[in-house]
């Protein structure tokens, strides 16, 4: 008999601090963000903190009590965040963290192939000074999160050099793209996992990926990042579902 579906436990928001990591989240243009948008950031940081995982349900009542804000306001911030792949909403059973399958985790991959492709090829046309500065610092950081035995902050890091590639690429577009991409990874690592620890690999392609930058190499740039998508993609545990009914399962 399956155990209980997880549901929303408040601790998941230990504090409410707006610091969303999806830069179209909060109109900046304003001193306090609205009601929804606290309720839309506090979520979206949690599951890229990986506090929400994949198949926690989410309850509108406790988020409104929660968040001390209106229904209405809760829905809306649950409308944008499945809009974006991070909830699933179903009729009359409401929204629960997504739940990449294995065909969403390929496809989210190839569309950060061509996305994140074009952004090395903008860097590495013209690398700047400043923008290889920003990524060797950045590299280094990781490794030390790795090395000092922090892994949560090393992935996290991980991800984080992927938006910085895209905020200095200087294409707004491209950023936007890749940062909703960016933010469904933790969802397939979670759901999906990973066979083996791959930090060294990961950190050294990182390093690789930024020096083919420095050296305006984009052809070299884009192989690698290539090589280092479809790396990830094979540490995935993406075996389909067997499609057996319970009667084959069970062999009666």
């Amino acid at each position: 008999m399956p155990g209980p579906r997880p549901t929303l436990e408040f601790d998941a928001f230990p504090a409410i601090v707006v610091h969303a990591t999806d830069s179209s989240s909060i109109d900046v243009s304003r001193a306090r963000p609205t009601a929804d948008e606290r309720v839309y950031a506090a979520i979206h940081t949690a599951v890229q903190e990986h506090r929400l995982a994949p198949g926690v349900k989410l309850k509108e009542a406790e988020l409104t009590e929660l968040f001390q804000v209106s229904r209405t306001s809760v829905r809306t911030a649950l409308l944008r965040l499945a809009h974006k792949g991070i909830l699933q909403l179903a009729p009359n059973r409401g929204a629960t963290v997504a739940k990449p399958s294995p065909q969403d985790c390929r496809q989210i991959l190839e569309a950060r192939l061509a996305i994140e492709g074009m952004v090395v090829e903008v860097l590495a046309r013209a690398p700047a000074p400043a923008t290889v500065k920003a990524l060797r610092a950045h590299v280094r950081a990781q490794e030390r999160a790795f090395k000092s035995g922090d892994v949560q902050e090393g992935y996290r890091l991980a991800i984080a050099f992927h938006r910085l590639l895209a905020e200095h690429c200087g294409n707004r577009v491209l950023a936007q793209l890749l940062d909703d991409l960016l933010s469904r990874m933790p969802l397939i690592l979670l759901t999906h996992g990973t066979r083996r620890s791959k930090e060294d690999a990961m950190h050294g392609d990182h390093v690789d990926l930024v020096e083919a930058i420095a050296a305006g190499e984009v052809a070299r740039g884009r192989r690698i990042l290539a090589l280092h998508l479809q790396a990830l993609q094979d540490e995935l545990d993406l075996a389909e579902p067997s499609g057996k009914t319970l009667k084959q399962m069970l062999g009666r």
